[in-house]
């Protein structure tokens, strides 16, 4: 093995996808939807701009077998990417599948690959049903109706924004046959893959997988490119941590969950994202703020503006990001119940939104208008 180059020299390259004008969100594309060749072996679809849903998946090609890295939020989605990718499919079938982690849009399509392998970590599997397609569905029909409860309005267009492109009423859970804890191989007709469980994190199960023959790392949530992270789980710490391990992996090229394919240099503002906000939240905290409080401050202040950061999709998930860094620094909270108390959150999310008129997606901020344009 070659650890000191990559098997194919050449950059990143768009190979095939559709012509869109408009993201599932109608914002315009920062970059080309489909699927790139990120050397021999390895490919990855690229959704713009990495907004809710607008999910990567990774393709890692080996011999007569195809591993697939993810899958999307609903059946039509993924089935689109596996439509998208079909040439490259035709003679390399999917047979193993690995899901990074347990929120749906990177697993909810997993049943259009039911009875192939499909492995995840044990903590991600103890999480995959912690939210129900079903209770989307739910919240959806419901949040038209929570338009004419007082103080609720700029929830109920926030989450109808959120689901407006994706449609949960087929999705059948497939969950994964196969786990892990730590660190697996996984070797496919002489490919190596590397699943590294970095979580609790984004999530509490987040898993990276590493090709080391060809410097790609497929990265997951634990690494947003364009739009804001969040950490549902934490601690920061461990985020932290997980973005410093991908730094250190003789790697040259990292798939971002969301956003577009990363650098070095792409991992590094994610680490000065998440230094700023916490210093940055904690003296709100010592000001004696309640989380929701404290980032509004902080994502309406002048020192926040200013950051390269403030440009990212969905800024308001500082506000998620506050809940998570109080639990860290022992504050005691009033946290519902899962799932109750990441909805709880998700309006509070919807408020700072709403306050913020020039972020994107714009159908989530200021008037939240509900509908979409069509891609």
């Amino acid at each position: 093995m070659n650890t000191n180059a990559r098997c194919d020299e050449q950059p990143p390259r768009w190979l095939t996808g559709p012509a869109r004008r408009h993201t599932r969100f109608g914002e315009t594309p920062a970059f080309h939807e489909g699927l790139y060749a990120l050397g021999r072996h390895c490919h990855a679809w690229m959704v713009p701009n990495g907004s809710w849903g607008e999910t990567n998946t990774g393709l890692v090609v080996c011999g007569n077998q195809t591993v697939l890295i993810d899958t999307c939020w609903d059946v039509r989605t993924t089935q689109a990417m596996l439509d998208g990718a079909a040439d490259l499919l035709g003679n390399a079938p999917i047979e193993h599948v690995i899901n990074s982690h347990a929120d749906g849009d990177h697993w909810w399509g997993n049943q259009l690959l039911a009875g192939r392998h499909i492995i995840a970590s044990d903590a991600c599997i103890a999480q995959m049903d912690e939210l129900k397609p079903n209770s989307l569905r739910a919240l959806s029909t419901a949040s038209r109706g929570l338009e004419f409860v007082p103080g609720l309005g700029p929830f109920s267009r926030y989450m109808r924004g959120m689901f407006a492109p994706y449609d949960f009423a087929d999705v059948r859970l497939t969950y994964p046959n196969d786990s892990f804890s730590g660190t697996h191989t996984l070797d496919v007709n002489g490919v190596t893959l590397e699943l590294i469980e970095l979580g609790p994190a984004h999530t509490e199960g987040d898993c990276a997988v590493f090709v080391p023959d060809e410097r790609v790392v497929y990265a997951a949530d634990v690494l947003f490119v364009g739009a804001t992270p969040l950490a549902w789980a934490g601690p920061i710490a461990n985020v932290v941590d997980a973005l410093e391990r991908l730094l250190a992996l003789e790697a040259d090229v990292f798939v971002p969950g969301h956003g577009a394919i990363a650098g070095h240099a792409d991992i590094q503002q994610t680490l000065d994202y998440w230094d700023f906000i916490q210093t940055a939240l904690h003296a709100e905290k010592t000001r004696g703020r309640p989380p929701t409080q404290a980032a509004h401050a902080v994502a309406q202040s002048a020192a926040f503006k200013r950051q390269p950061f403030a440009a990212w999709d969905s800024p308001e998930r500082i506000v998620t990001n506050a809940f998570t860094l109080y639990r860290d620094w022992g504050v005691s909270l009033r946290d519902l119940p899962e799932p109750l108390g990441r909805l709880d959150i998700l309006r509070r999310q919807a408020d700072l939104a709403r306050a913020m008129p020039g972020a994107c997606p714009a159908c989530m901020h200021g008037a939240m208008k509900a509908a979409t344009r069509k891609p």
